[in-house]
């Protein structure tokens, strides 16, 4: 394992609301893998994202153990939260590949499938789906051994998906552990890119496996990601 939650429990306090988010998840990422989560709105995929990337709210207060192991890199489920706003994105790339990286810019927009001409651009100055390839090219400019993406093929349409996904898929079978949360059901079932699936509900797993195992599970509240399919 390189990352993962063990009985991790995060309960959240801001003084207008209060509430757990997370109960006794335990959740592996292992190197040359893909995990992908699936839930619906406020079952808390991203705040497994979070956790694993270190960033959690600061009114969060956690039991449980979040084990990291090398470097991590984060696609926020916001793409322009990556970057800082009053440079451009072709800038911050450079910074971020001359500081981790291996490979170059280049290579990385290509595989995030994000155009040169628009990393030009203020981050403010490029589309939503652009913006979020922007920072999966930033994530893996910086050749990390853990990546966590949340969302990031939501404002793609299926064929940017598709590239994205191979990418990622690239990433794994090139070493590093990958945790996606997703809504790419039918895309992931079709290619099989990933191979593990963890269903969340209300802040607990709800299944967790193979891809082949969880499609199969009875439970019909794991059928409703399935159906489509």
């Amino acid at each position: 394992m390189v990352a993962g939650l063990r009985a991790l429990t995060v309960d959240i306090d801001t003084g207008r609301w209060a509430g757990t988010v997370l109960e006794n998840v335990n959740l592996e990422v292992t190197s040359g893998h893909v995990t992908a989560v699936l839930g619906g709105p406020g079952d808390g995929k991203t705040m497994v994202a979070r956790a694993l990337t270190g960033r959690l709210p600061e009114t969060a207060c956690v039991t449980g153990e979040v084990v990291v192991d090398g470097r991590v890199a984060y696609v926020p489920q916001d793409g322009i939260d990556a970057f800082a706003p009053d440079r451009s994105v072709a800038d911050q790339l450079d910074e971020l590949a001359q500081l981790y990286g291996k490979g170059s810019v280049e290579d990385a927009c290509r595989a995030a499938c994000y155009p040169l001409d628009a990393a030009e651009l203020f981050p403010r100055h490029n589309s939503a789906g652009q913006i979020q390839r922007a920072a999966l090219a930033a994530a893996l400019a910086t050749d990390p051994d853990v990546l966590v993406a949340d969302g990031p093929t939501a404002s793609l349409d299926r064929g940017a998906a598709l590239w994205v996904w191979r990418s990622l898929r690239r990433c794994a079978d090139d070493g590093a552990a990958l945790l996606v949360v997703t809504h790419d059901v039918p895309l992931l079932v079709a290619t099989g890119f990933a191979d593990r699936v963890v269903v969340l509900e209300a802040g607990r797993v709800l299944a967790d496996g193979p891809l082949a195992e969880v499609s199969a599970v009875a439970d019909p509240r794991v059928q409703s990601y399935f159906r489509a399919c």
